[in-house]
This record gives C-alpha cells, sequence and structure tokens, in this order.
C-alpha cells in the first residue's frame, strides 16, 4: 500500500510538471509546501489556494487585491512609498518571500515586495504557505511564502483581453474618466511541441484626493505596467523548457504639501519612476526513470529613480537614484528511494547588490555592496504508514558576511480511520526561520526629510532568528462544507526594528536596530462553502496576539481580530454570479509605544459577473460601499483605505 502510494505521489507530480491527468479528487494540486506536486487535500504542509476562478470572480488586477480578502493576511501601506505589503502571522512583507513559479521576486524597495506592482496575469493559483519555511526557501521565507502559479497554454491559439476602469468621484484627481483604468491582454500560439505566449497587463491612475483642506492629493497618478513574453518547448520525455523575458515600468507623481515658515504650505511634486527587467531561464523533466530535475537561472535588475521638486519655482530639492540587482541559480533533484521514501534536495547560489546616488554622487558605503549565498536542502518526505506521513527537511546556508546557518523543520499528517466519515485530516510542523539582514536595512538612505524624518541602515546588524510551531485540522462536515482551523506560535530573536535616534538639523532620524525580541501566537479558523445549490462562500476568523517580549506592547500594525467573508449567488436566468465580500479589521497600534492607534473598521465589495456567451463576460461593482477611509490629518498611523467608493464597469473576452 505505501509502495503505491509513493507511485501515485511521483505520477501526481509528472502529472502537474509535464502535462499528464493529475491524479486527485479535488483537482487541484499544489507545491509550495513541500517543493513537490501534491494534492490539496492530501498535502502535509498546510497550503492555502486562490484558484483563477476567485480571482476573476473577484475582479482583482494585481497581487494586493488578489490577497485582501483571505483570512489572516494583512496589508499595509508600505513605509514612505506607494504600494502595499503583506503580513503573515506576525510577520511583516520583509519577512515574507514572494514568488512567480517557484523563482524570487526583488523587492521594490530593497525589503518589501510592493504587491501591486504585480499584475494578475495568466495565473492558474496562488499558493500560500504561513509560518518559517526556510529550510525549504532560505532567509526570506520566516513568515511564510506566497507563490504565484502560472498557466502554460494547451490549445492551438488563444487570446484573452479584459478591459475596465471606474471612477472614486468626488474623491477622483483627473477630469476624466475612468480615473482607474486597467486594460490586461494574454494570447498565445503553438508550434508543434514549441510554443510562444504574451501577456501584458497596464493601470491607468488618476489619482485620487481625500481632502480639499490640504494642498494636493492623498494617492498618486501615473501608470504601471507589466510585460511577459514566453517561449517554451516540451520535450518527448515530458521535459519542459521556458525562457522568460519580463518588463515592468511604473511612472507615478503626487502632490503634497509640506508646513513653510513664511506661509501655510509649500506645494510640492514627488515624482517616481521605476523599472524591473527580469529573465529567467527554468527546465523541469527526468534525468532517469527515477530522477527528476528541476531548474532556473534568474537574474534581475530594479531601477528607481525619485524627483522631489517645489512647484512654484521647478527648483529640485533632491533627485535620488537606486539600483538593486541579484542573479540567482537552483537545482532541485526528487529522488523515490524504496517503497516509502521521497528524497527532495537542491543546491542554490544567489548574488546581489545596491547602488544609490543623490545628484550623481553615492550616498553609502561602499559605492557598491554585494552580499552572495551559498545554499543546499533536503527533504525526506516518509510514509510511516498509510495514514502517517512524516516530512523532515533541513538547510544549510553561508552567506558572504554572516556565515553558516543550519534551518531544521519537520511536518507531519495524520489521517484518523475513526473520522474517515469526515475526511479528517491533522497536520504540524515545527522549523526554525533565519533571515540575514538585506543591504537596503544595512546601507539604505530612505531619506523622507520633506516629511520630517531619515531612515538609515545599520551595518552593524546581526540575522534575525524564530522557531515556528503549527498545528492544524480540517474536515469536511457535509458535502460541500469544509471546515478547516490552525494554530500557531512564532518566537523570534534579534528582530530587525527602526528605532528614534535623534534629531539632525530639525529632521527626526530613525536607523534599523537589533532590539527586540518578539511573538506571535494566533489561530486562523476558515468554514468553506464550495458548491452548494447556486451558493457558495467562506467566512474565516484569525486571532493573533503579537508583542514585544521586554515591553509587553503589542507589535505595531498588526490587528488582534480579523473577519473576512464571500457569499456568492448564481442567478441561472441571468447567467450571472452576484458576491458580497467583507473584511473587517480591530485596531491596531502605529507606534512601538503604542499611544498611536488606527481604528477599527468594515469594509465591503460588490460584485456582479454576467456571461453573455462562453467567452463574452461583462462584470462590474462597487468597492468600499460603505466610503469607509482614513483620517487625512493622521494618514500616516490610518491603516483605514486612503481610497474610497469605487464604481467601475468592465469587459472580457476569451478565445
Amino acid at each position: 500500500m505505501r509502495k503505491h502510494t509513493l507511485h501515485l505521489l511521483v505520477t501526481a507530480a509528472l502529472g502537474a510538471q509535464f502535462g499528464l491527468p493529475a491524479i486527485a479528487d479535488d483537482g487541484i494540486m499544489v507545491v509550495t509546501g513541500t517543493r513537490t506536486q501534491r494534492s490539496l487535500m492530501d498535502t502535509p504542509v498546510r497550503t492555502e489556494v486562490i484558484t483563477a476562478q476567485d480571482l476573476e470572480q473577484s475582479h482583482a488586477r494585481d497581487l494586493s487585491e488578489a490577497l485582501e480578502n483571505i483570512p489572516g493576511v494583512t496589508l499595509r501601506p508600505i513605509h514612505g512609498k506607494t504600494g502595499d505589503e503583506v503580513s503573515m502571522q506576525g510577520f511583516d512583507g520583509e519577512r515574507v518571500l514572494i514568488l512567480v513559479d517557484g523563482m524570487p521576486v526583488s523587492a521594490s524597495t530593497g525589503s518589501r515586495v510592493d504587491l501591486s506592482q504585480l499584475g494578475v496575469l495568466n495565473i492558474k493559483q496562488i499558493e500560500i504557505v504561513r509560518g518559517a519555511v526556510s529550510a525549504l526557501y532560505g532567509s526570506e521565507a520566516m513568515g511564510g511564502v506566497i507563490n504565484i502559479i502560472t498557466e502554460n497554454p494547451t490549445s492551438p491559439f488563444g487570446f484573452k483581453v479584459t478591459a475596465d476602469g471606474g471612477s472614486y468621484g468626488e474623491q477622483d484627481v483627473a477630469d476624466s474618466i475612468p480615473n482607474d483604468g486597467h486594460l490586461q491582454l494574454v494570447t498565445h500560439k503553438r508550434f508543434g511541441d514549441a510554443y510562444v505566449q504574451f501577456a501584458t497587463d497596464h493601470r491607468e491612475l488618476g489619482g485620487t484626493d481625500l481632502t480639499d483642506e490640504v494642498p494636493g492629493f492623498t494617492n498618486p497618478r501615473g501608470s504601471k505596467a507589466n510585460y511577459s513574453l514566453t517561449l517554451g518547448y516540451e520535450f518527448a520525455n515530458g521535459g519542459r523548457l521556458r525562457v522568460t523575458p519580463t518588463y515592468y515600468n511604473e511612472d507615478i507623481n503626487q502632490n503634497y504639501a509640506s508646513a513653510g515658515q513664511s506661509i501655510d504650505y509649500i506645494l510640492k511634486n514627488k515624482a517616481e519612476t521605476a523599472n524591473r527587467a527580469n529573465l529567467n531561464v527554468n527546465y523541469v523533466g527526468p534525468l532517469t526513470d527515477e530522477i527528476y530535475l528541476t531548474t532556473y537561472v534568474i537574474s534581475e535588475v530594479f531601477e528607481n529613480e525619485t524627483r522631489q521638486s517645489i512647484i512654484s519655482n521647478n527648483r529640485t530639492e533632491n533627485h535620488r537614484e537606486t539600483e538593486m540587482g541579484f542573479t540567482k541559480g537552483e537545482m532541485q533533484f526528487d529522488i523515490p528511494m524504496g517503497d516509502n521514501h521521497l528524497i527532495t534536495t537542491g543546491l542554490v547560489a544567489n548574488r546581489s547588490y545596491l547602488t544609490q546616488r543623490n545628484r550623481g554622487v553615492s550616498e553609502i558605503n561602499p559605492d557598491k555592496p554585494t552580499q552572495e549565498n551559498l545554499e543546499f536542502y533536503i527533504q525526506d518526505d516518509i510514509f510511516l504508514t498509510d495514514r502517517l506521513e512524516v516530512l523532515p527537511s533541513f538547510r544549510v546556508q553561508h552567506d558572504s558576511d554572516f556565515g553558516g546557518h543550519f534551518s531544521p523543520k519537520i511536518n507531519l499528517m495524520y489521517t484518523p480511520e475513526s473520522l474517515d466519515e469526515y475526511d479528517v485530516k491533522i497536520r504540524a510542523g515545527a522549523g526554525t526561520g533565519y533571515r540575514v539582514p538585506d543591504l537596503k536595512e544595512r546601507y539604505y538612505i530612505f531619506d523622507h526629510s520633506a516629511n520630517g524624518y531619515m531612515v538609515l541602515g545599520n551595518p552593524e546588524l546581526d540575522p534575525e532568528t524564530s522557531t515556528s510551531i503549527q498545528f492544524g485540522v480540517d474536515a469536511k462536515l457535509a458535502d460541500g462544507l469544509l471546515f478547516d482551523i490552525n494554530l500557531y506560535r512564532n518566537d523570534t530573536e534579534n528582530l530587525i526594528t527602526t528605532d528614534f535616534e535623534g534629531v539632525q538639523q530639525g529632521i527626526m532620524i530613525f536607523r534599523y536596530q537589533n532590539q527586540a525580541e518578539t511573538f506571535s501566537q494566533g489561530a486562523d479558523l476558515q468554514l468553506n462553502l464550495t458548491k452548494v445549490g447556486n451558493w457558495s462562500g467562506f467566512a474565516g476568523y484569525s486571532y493573533l496576539d503579537a508583542e514585544d517580549k521586554e515591553s509587553g506592547n503589542s507589535i505595531v500594525k498588526l490587528p488582534q481580530h480579523q473577519f473576512k467573508f464571500n457569499v456568492n449567488y448564481h442567478l441561472d436566468a441571468l447567467n450571472t454570479d452576484v458576491s458580497l465580500y467583507g473584511r473587517f479589521e480591530s485596531k491596531s497600534f502605529a507606534n512601538s509605544d503604542n499611544d498611536l492607534v488606527s481604528p477599527s473598521h468594515s469594509v465591503f465589495d460588490l460584485k456582479v459577473n454576467t456571461w453573455l456567451t462562453d467567452q463574452i463576460k461583462i462584470f462590474g461593482g462597487v468597492d468600499n460601499l460603505t466610503d469607509t477611509v482614513q483620517d487625512y490629518a493622521q494618514a500616516g498611523n490610518d491603516y483605514r483605505p486612503s481610497k474610497g467608493r469605487y464604481v467601475y464597469l468592465g469587459l472580457t473576452y476569451d478565445y
């Protein structure tokens, strides 16, 4: 029986990787938790999935919008920059690894990935694994992994185009409609065993303003665009080669007011451009009858230019140019051993660099710091019995600046026979997290002196470490009704935070420091109604207790309570889905002393999808129905939405 189970596991992996039929009752295969393809219901590492259908239903246009309705996931504005970062289980965006097809995405600010820069292009599904997974994914994955899985074309030819746009009403800065326009195109053509696929996503932002009391506007205007070209070839043995260049361009600007000495305000403009060029080569296929290879090489350069000027005289106050880049390669081997073992092992090499100049002069020392990593990992998927599976694993890594580290992890899954009627799965895991300070935290000058502060890097930082424990149970309560509960505890040492250092020339100076030992613990509960009659949906509640051990104060930006839900109803007569999404967050704290509070709030979104034919869909909706917005005067300390009610319409044609 165990040999048969292992055979199904390997066959399912090949099915997902090489286009063979997948062996899975639920039809969803996942890869992120174990680095091998598994059925979602049978993976021993708890994994959450956002399907392409979910993205279509919610009208998500970028990764931030795709994640906003996931229970236990918190989105926050990136400090001092447009865009959003993600937090999970008490860890912020610096400690959550973002991947596309298992390959890393560089962070736009050097440590946090801006989720709004990642368009929802050609996505098959998004997989979410929470908790410390450094043993399998390395330094950046203390808080978890979010892996975007793209779709491979199978038909001879196809294309899909989506266009939508809308208005924020009186908050619109632009005079034209739509204020926020969106165009997406995906097309492919096959030539026997080869294919070419092109995808593009373009956003035009008109800007929004919450108040007329202060000059300027709250959210920037400009454009964001993603472009992707994939050249693929499928070999006779089932191997698949893909070469994919991608390009991202952002060109935005924002007017804002700063206090003057002789007048109430000085009106300024901050213009920002960003360009990300990425090239990756990926191959997956069998080396022998027993050994399977997954490998990639990826190279990426991110350029960011900001120019801050006074509008009245067009005088430039500062002009910064930043360049960050990395080259990374990985080879992974999957090797069945005997009747009840599947060995997964790999090697990783990575090199990154950073430069920053103001008016052509370097602001950091050395001028171009670099960081190199060499890593090895191994995992043994052991079927101890037909109902008990154990996955021990570890990772050894060596950093050019911080030396070596060993990160172990173990997961298990047990299926109790007495509860087969409810298809109960019990999962547990324990592991260590490890994160070396990135180049931004060590060297970067984050200058917001126009707003009264600067954040400086610290070359003397030490690595962070953590331990993570997870325990979860999921069950099928009835046909179409699934229940899931997950409990966790994370303890962190040498957590890197920013600490107030003093005032220099009227500017508050903050610097990165190792100063906190923290813990986070909590529970995620979710009830899924997959399909009962014309109804479907979910409801999820998350409790989080995240504190600084020394002071006993709560960690900033993290709500203690979250409740999210979706109710979807299909109208047969109109071939229409009507969906209501709701999100509630309790209050959270905006500073480490816990005397600045962001209020609790709720947001509701209404979505409508109507299929005129199998190929044509019209859609629309109202986001933020109740027009819940932050207090502009407290914008930096208020995590309620910075945009109000948004009404929009769109059209999709899928050939």
